[in-house]
């Protein structure tokens, strides 16, 4: 089907069309992108956000027709800017029943823009598994059922060789089978988050690609914008971050996160591990690593290309773990095969699932094994002592086809504490998410950032952790934040968390990586250059902030209250060895500084009308 061309809405920075398909009906259609949520949310999330807050509630079932997926780029995609060829996947959660959001490099995001939308609005539900395929304003609905059952990797070669030029979204098994932490994978790069392969799998959308041949979006002031572009590249590429990044990618952080006491080891109980040098980043150059790999339009490529075990027919073009992967199936369960992980991450990549929560829920069940708390006879005759990597693999092999002991595992860390009596306090998962691999004993703020990350725990979404170190070269001085000792639990800890957490909600708008740090003031000018409009700091951080509170709004609205807002007791507890040893933070005393930061009302979790008005938001 041909949609029929019509002048787009004229903003710089946008196409100025979002692509709107119900499977249920077949209709293809097109819709204006709002000119005023672009001012007050720019794209990507923020825009999304806006835009599902009004469409879906509480009772809308996550894995129905009712449900709806975003895909949204952002302004600078398309653009030269560097490192914002990213794209985010937003709908309600299967996972959380709160917001959901995942955050993908790759190509896919620059040549939906070049095909002439800003983003992708699908509704409804195919009767039979289908493909969506975009090339330009020609828009078809395939039969997928070929392809229903396949590996991501087998999906995606037998996709490039029917269409060679087109970028590919896909879903594996999990996605199919209503796994509820799915992910969806462009060519490599993975949606880990939140179960969007899950909502993707519930519509029977196997995959969607993309090509096109239009020219990119328009900039206000090209030359002052090339210019800007130009300094920020350079500051980035004179990062010492950015070097380590492109030599180790981001296993470079194993190291020196466990020498931090930031590393969560023997899930989430242990401070040290003399065997960590066997899963660093050091290592995986030296014994795994064939080259690199670079998202679109990034200048700093730290993705890794690896064989494992020297069976390159087999594994060539194999992605590389990354630092949660790795700390995942590796420090989590005292699991010093780098081997192992590394399969892992490729098994986990291929069938389809996020590896936090697919290591974390692993993780779960090695630990109440060891703690006598479940019998291998529960477990399918499995013995989880910790260490042993065959178990792990084989316990990913079940979950996507909800074999045995995989059917439970597949809903999660809380359902395994349910079924074997656990409480939530030792479990570490936060409304329902399981919380990434950064310990918040070894930085206080970490614990506001895990309790109130808009689709549960993320340390992406406030990496206070990273900024505020002393010794990190990010440089958020214009906002406001200094450098700060990491064990305070004070009103500065609290005001500095509410600021990085604004500063980076701009960037799930952006779309940007948040490995790409230029000083504030040269992402406002990018954005001022861009749109043709006034940016500066302070526009930077009201944008931010009304991105941060329109999420907190919808989880509001999909029934989230102040009780939500919490740390369970295990990541609480200290350890008694490692950098932390010993250290845990008052966070009753941080929740109730956050709240006043903010201007919420700590009974309620809601933001105060003021704040809302301050905010443009009280229409929400």
């Amino acid at each position: 089907m041909r949609v029929k061309s019509k002048d787009s809405v004229s903003i710089f920075g946008f196409i100025g069309k979002l692509l709107k398909i119900d499977l249920t009906t077949k209709s293809i259609n097109y819709e204006h992108i709002n000119i005023e949520d672009c001012r007050k949310f720019l794209g990507g999330a923020g825009y999304a956000c806006s835009y599902l807050y009004k469409t879906i509630g509480k009772d809308t079932p996550p894995l129905s027709e009712k449900n709806i997926i975003m895909i949204m780029n952002g302004p600078l995609c398309g653009t030269s800017a560097p490192s914002s060829g990213r794209f985010v996947i937003c709908s309600k959660s299967p996972y959380t029943n709160l917001w959901g959001e995942a955050n993908c490099g790759g190509n896919f995001a620059p040549e939906l823009k070049k095909a002439g939308y800003d983003g992708i609005i699908i509704t409804g539900k195919a009767e039979t598994p289908i493909i969506i395929k975009i090339f330009n304003e020609d828009i078809e609905i395939l039969s997928a059922s070929h392809l229903w059952g396949k590996g991501i990797k087998e999906t995606q070669n037998i996709l490039k060789k029917e269409e060679p030029k087109y970028k590919i979204l896909s879903i594996g098994p999990a996605g199919e089978n209503l796994i509820k932490f799915a992910s969806v994978n462009n060519e490599g790069r993975s949606a880990g988050r939140t179960g969007m392969g899950a909502v993707f799998g519930s519509k029977n959308l196997k995959a969607i690609i993309v090509q096109g041949d239009s020219s990119s979006p328009k900039i206000a002031d090209p030359e002052k914008f090339k210019t800007t572009v130009k300094k920020a590249i350079k500051f980035i590429l004179n990062l010492k971050t950015t070097q380590a990044l492109r030599g180790f990618g981001t296993s470079a952080g194993v190291m020196v996160a466990h020498g931090l006491g930031d590393l969560p080891i023997k899930y989430w109980s242990q401070g040290e591990w003399d065997e960590v040098f066997n899963i660093s980043g050091e290592k995986l150059k030296e014994n795994l690593l064939i080259k690199t790999k670079t998202c679109y339009g990034c200048s700093i490529g730290c993705g890794r290309i690896i064989e494992i075990d020297g069976k390159r027919s087999l594994y060539a073009e194999c992605e590389g773990p990354e630092y949660e992967t790795i700390a995942g199936f590796g420090s989590m369960i005292l699991n010093k095969d780098l081997n192992s992980i590394a399969i892992a991450n490729n098994l986990c990549n291929d069938l389809g699932m996020d590896t936090i929560s697919t290591s974390g829920t692993i993780a779960l069940l090695f630990d109440l094994y060891n703690k006598d708390i479940i019998k291998k006879e529960q477990i399918d005759g499995l013995e989880l002592n910790w260490g042993n990597s065959e178990a792990m693999i084989t316990l990913i092999k079940k979950i996507p086809l909800r074999e045995g002991i995989g059917d439970l595992l597949a809903e999660g860390s809380n359902a395994v504490g349910q079924r074997f009596h656990v409480s939530k306090e030792h479990i570490a998962a936060i409304n329902n998410l399981e919380v990434p691999y950064h310990d918040l004993r070894s930085c206080f703020g970490l614990a506001l950032t895990y309790a109130f990350s808009p689709r549960g725990p993320c340390h992406t979404s406030g990496d206070i952790f990273k900024v505020a170190r002393r010794g990190n070269e990010i440089n958020f001085s214009s906002l406001g934040v200094e450098k700060i000792d990491m064990f305070s639990d004070d009103i500065t800890m609290a005001k500095y968390s509410v600021i990085v957490q604004d500063y980076r909600a701009l960037y799930s708008s952006l779309v940007s990586c948040f490995f790409s740090n230029p000083p504030p003031e040269l992402v406002a000018d990018l954005l001022k250059y861009l749109l043709g409009y006034e940016f500066n700091i302070k526009t930077l951080m009201i944008t931010g902030e009304r991105i941060f509170n329109i999420k907190r709004l919808f989880n509001l609205k999909m029934g989230l209250t102040s009780a939500n807002d919490s740390i369970p007791k295990i990541l609480l507890t200290p350890t008694n060895e490692g950098a932390a040893k010993g250290k845990t933070p008052d966070f009753n005393k941080l929740r109730r500084l956050y709240y006043a930061v903010r201007d919420w009302n700590p009974n309620t979790g809601r933001p105060n009308p003021e704040k809302l008005k301050e905010l443009d938001l009280i229409d929400y």
